[in-house]
């Protein structure tokens, strides 16, 4: 956690600054210091709560909350909204983020980034093509990520166009250079929403990876309406979104580093075989010390999910943790065994005193499955988990096409 202070003292700094607005209130030349430094203050927060109030919503569902901002973008445009006396619409008019998307919005913008929501939605809805639905949701954080990035930036930037003298945020290294605070303010912003996202996206993979079905579809769906949810309350009052936001952010700032165990967990054991069997012909070999790309699910003195290194030494089958900061070394004693799960391959060392810790391996290495078990000193476990259950519902669907 000590490493993520700089990034939380960074991102609480520029929440709590501000950029100078553009459309802060005019107040006459002889109008006092201290009156001409609040407004000034009060429009610099109503613009970064305008810029912060969706974020939240945008990291939870990328191109669902693109294609509401477009569509409300393209909804202050109309008529309807010009000669509303309502303050709720009216704020759609007054909202610099939003009149910024103008500039951009189009009708077939906003059909198409709905249609891709759509896609998404469907393709992480279930646990077969979960798989490909966390790699399409790749793609779509980072390019969601970039696009609200550059929209934060140019808000920001054309937000202090016309101000009287543009504040400069220092940040030096032995005085050599220095940054804009509307630029350092738009970074730190896409910052907050990359550790979101991170986050977010920990909890996508933990609940593709559990057995529970319909659960996907649920989570799914239940994300999609607490985002719209969130942005309704954004265009009625941004301050209090802002205010969500952050005791949204604050958390996800703390729960960062296990959500990258997570996602390393997740690359390493799961999608790498995937693209592998899909993009290359030849298998990993497996060398004679072992040394196998692994992670621990439950071993002593080790973080869950964390990488490593299986190897074969004189001691025994060894696991080393990939952490240069937390690098330990265990011996698996007791009996091994060496199971085929849905997902990965399973080493299990089933001690004397019932204790049972687990080390995940991935599915390239099963068609050695032998040559691996018996490099491991591991007994055949066979198929154990939803590779049982579907391996029994295969059976009968088998024998009566065979009849």
């Amino acid at each position: 956690m000590k490493t993520l202070a700089p990034l939380v003292l960074l991102i609480t700094a520029l929440l709590l600054t501000g950029s100078q607005p553009a459309r802060a209130q005019v107040l006459p030349e002889t109008a006092a210091p201290v009156q001409r430094h609040a407004a000034e203050v009060m429009g610099a927060s109503h613009l970064v709560q305008q810029v912060f109030g969706p974020m939240p919503a945008v990291a939870g569902t990328p191109f669902l909350g693109l294609s509401v901002l477009s569509g409300a973008a393209l909804f202050s445009e109309t008529d309807f909204v010009r000669n509303s006396d309502s303050a709720v619409l009216r704020g759609f008019r007054d909202n610099a983020l939003l009149a910024e998307a103008r500039r951009y919005s189009t009708l077939p913008l906003f059909l198409s980034l709905l249609g891709l929501s759509l896609l998404t939605w469907m393709a992480n809805s279930g646990k077969i093509r979960g798989a490909f639905g966390k790699l399409l949701r790749v793609a779509e954080d980072s390019s969601v990520l970039v696009t609200y990035g550059l929209l934060a930036l140019v808000t920001l930037l054309g937000a202090s166009q016309g101000a009287p003298a543009p504040r400069v945020a220092v940040v030096s290294a032995m005085g050599v250079w220095s940054v804009p605070s509307d630029i350092l303010l738009a970074v730190g912003l896409a910052m907050g929403m990359a550790v979101m996202m991170t986050v977010r996206y920990a909890f996508d993979v933990l609940i593709w990876l559990s057995p529970f079905p319909f659960v996907d579809f649920g989570f799914e769906t239940l994300k999609k309406v607490l985002s719209l949810g969130f942005l309704a309350i954004y265009f009625a009052s941004p301050v209090v979104a802002s205010t969500l936001g952050i005791l949204v952010l604050l958390p996800a700032i703390f729960l960062y580093s296990w959500a990258l165990r997570i996602l390393s967990f997740t690359f390493r054991i799961v999608l790498r075989p995937l693209l592998e069997k899909l993009f290359s012909a030849h298998p990993p070999e497996i060398q004679a010390d072992g040394h196998i790309s692994v992670s621990a699910l439950t071993l002593r003195g080790v973080r869950r999910r964390a990488p490593g290194t299986l190897l074969r030494t004189a001691e025994g089958v060894t696991f080393v943790s990939s952490s240069p900061l937390r690098r330990r070394r265990v011996i698996l004693p007791g009996r091994l065994v060496l199971a085929r799960t849905l997902l990965w391959l399973e080493l299990r060392a089933l001690h004397p005193d019932g204790r049972t810790e687990r080390i995940a391996l991935p599915r390239t290495y099963a068609a050695d499955f032998e040559r691996l078990r018996q490099l491991l000193g591991a007994e055949d476990g066979g198929t154990v988990g939803l590779a049982q259950v579907f391996g029994r519902a295969a059976s009968p669907a088998v024998s009566s096409a065979a009849v």
